[in-house]
Formats: structure tokens, sequence, C-alpha cells
């Protein structure tokens, strides 16, 4: 049976927490807080552990923390924008005869998709 447009469906709303469930919660919510220096700061650990496993997570939480989960950043004109080229090279393969390096002269010589805008 569909409810009424504007009516909720559930009329008796959210059931009242008893006196001892509130007072677990404020436990909760007051052990919690006390924990956040330290939390934060093993979570700053992490992130300075280049050998860690978890060190992007780590890394990321920060961020999206302090700036924000989708907030992109916005560039001053100082940086340098420009691609980042990276070169696969073959191990022993340092002669740009070999046919190996023909796929660069495919990608040197490709149309640049982009170029029409």
């Amino acid at each position: 049976m569909p409810y009424a447009k504007g009516q909720s469906g559930n009329l008796k709303g959210r059931p009242k927490q008893t006196e001892e469930q509130k007072s677990q919660k404020e436990q909760f919510q007051r052990l919690l807080k006390s924990s956040t220096v330290e939390a934060l700061q093993s979570i700053i650990q992490i992130a300075s552990d280049r050998y860690n496993k978890d060190r992007f997570n780590a890394c990321k939480y920060i961020i999206d923390k302090a700036y924000g989960a989708n907030t992109a950043f916005l560039l001053d004109g100082t940086e340098d924008t420009a691609p980042t080229v990276i070169k696969i090279v073959p191990y022993g393969k340092e002669n740009e005869d070999d046919e190996a390096w023909a796929w660069e002269q495919e990608w040197n010589n490709a149309p640049d998709e982009n170029e029409d805008e």
C-alpha cells in the first residue's frame, strides 16, 4: 500500500532512547573525541612511512579531511602544467634502430586527439 504524498512511512518516528542508551552514546562520543589526536598522529605516521602498504589511503584521508573529498585543486599559474612523459625502455635495448622502438615513432607521429578543441 503506497503512502500519501508528503507522508512519512514511519509514522511513529525514531524510537526514543532509554537513559542508559543516552549515557552509553555520550560515553562513546567522549572516548572518540579523547583519542582523536592519537589517531591523527597514527595516520600521519602511516602516510610518512614510504614502505607502508596503507600509505596511499592515509594520504588520501588526510587530504580529504583537510580540503574536502571532491575538491579540485586550482592551479595559480606557478606550477609546471606540462604533461609528464614516461618512456619505457626495455632492459638492454638502448639502440634506437632496434625494432622495439617502432612504437615510439608511431606514437610521435600520431595525430593529437585534442587538436580540434
